[in-house]
């Protein structure tokens, strides 16, 4: 009787383990580290990496951070940290979760566009410069997850900041006479702008798209330029939709590199008329 007792005590244990105690499917191998897509310089279209994000309104101060896809078979999405360059990252808060296949397409290539929320996600506009026009840097990181809740280490850094957007920004005229007209405040954050890109491209976009890509010298709190007076122009087709986007760049010396590290961009759209 004692030996069945333990036979008994024996078959339930390993019924136990096997039921409720399987390690050996157990899935805790987290994703790799996520690897941030390199920032080319402004010359390159198109730009890639951490850059300012165009805007149909002055009012909108958006950064866009990109980077490379995580290889694993199980990735369920990737959480994004944001800080400013006075604090640390042991005090930044996750300001995105972004599920795969819903806030993200499983493409190879991924980004997410920073609107300036706060941490519970509510409008907070905080990568726009001050009223005086000081400017503020922010330092973010990705995150992948996989579909056991396993998380990666967090990737490397990337910075950028804001400066003041050109306001404004519109096109009149037609034909060869098209003209781009912005105003930019002189004074303030007008001390951190280097240069300003202007590229037209057709709405469909693609590096086949663009047909004016010009650097401007111009800081007058007026300004206006008629389309294809400098640079490599392509002739616009009758009728078709076109955007007119405008950078203002600011390069700004950092440990690492000279890029411009700091900048702003707007665009307008307009349908060319012969």
């Amino acid at each position: 009787m004692r030996y069945l007792y333990i036979t008994l005590l024996v078959c339930f244990a390993v019924i136990f383990v096997s039921c409720g105690q399987d390690t050996e499917s157990r899935d805790d191998v987290p994703p790799q580290q996520p690897s941030m897509m390199p920032r080319s310089d402004d010359a390159i279209y198109p730009q890639a990496g951490v850059r300012a994000e165009p805007t149909l309104t002055d009012r909108n101060y958006w950064t866009r951070i990109e980077w490379y896809r995580n290889p694993e078979d199980d990735l369920a999405g990737y959480r994004v940290r944001r800080w400013a360059e006075t604090t640390n990252s042991g005090e930044a808060p996750v300001v995105a979760d972004l599920a795969m296949n819903v806030q993200l397409p499983d493409n190879f290539v991924l980004f997410w566009i920073d609107h300036g929320n706060d941490q519970l996600g509510d409008p907070a506009n905080l990568l726009a410069p001050d009223n005086q026009g000081i400017t503020h840097g922010y330092w973010w990181q990705v995150q992948a997850y996989d579909t056991a809740g396993n998380r990666s280490e967090w990737s490397d850094s990337v910075y950028y900041r804001m400066i003041y957007n050109p306001y404004n920004l519109s096109v009149q005229g037609t034909g060869n006479d098209t003209q781009v007209m912005w105003n930019y405040p002189i004074g303030g954050s007008s001390t951190y702008l280097s240069f300003y890109k202007i590229r037209v491209y057709s709405e469909w976009y693609g590096i086949d798209s663009l047909i004016w890509d010009y650097d401007v010298q111009l800081y007058e709190s007026s300004n206006a330029l008629t389309i294809g007076v400098n640079g490599a122009f392509t002739p616009m087709t009758h009728d078709c939709t076109y955007v007119w986007q405008l950078n203002a760049i600011s390069y700004v010396a950092s440990e690492t590199n000279d890029l411009p590290l700091a900048g702003s961009a707007m665009y307008t759209t307009f349908i060319y008329q012969e």
